[in-house]
């Protein structure tokens, strides 16, 4: 059975795709009914679209989280985790469980 991790950090999750597709020549998780649907992988690409968008890039400074931004932006975030994580519940056909470290996260702000 496959672990499936839900983590936030750049440009990367929540759901964690870790396995190189040669042929998609992308990052999957390995589970095709977690790949191949569609409305989580949008839940996703939103989710990880606004948890990238807390950071700040100032020209030669390295890149920063915006903690004030990220504790108003908490709620959309909550949210759409829910909904990915609701949806992975759905359509769970017994090939993977489920570790929610993106909530403890998102407590933590």
């Amino acid at each position: 059975m496959r672990i499936i991790k839900l983590e936030f950090d750049f440009l990367i999750g929540p759901i964690v795709k870790d396995v190189f597709s040669a042929s998609s020549k992308k990052l999957i998780t390995g589970v095709d009914v977690i790949d191949n649907d569609l409305e989580l992988n949008e839940l996703n690409e939103q989710a990880c679209e606004l948890y990238s968008s807390l950071y700040d890039f100032d020209g030669d400074k390295a890149c920063g989280f915006n903690l004030d931004r990220a504790k108003t932006e908490k709620s959309n975030l909550q949210s759409l985790l829910e909904k990915i994580v609701q949806r992975l519940n759905f359509i769970n056909d017994g090939s993977y469980e489920v570790e929610n470290i993106a909530k403890s996260q998102l407590e933590s702000l």
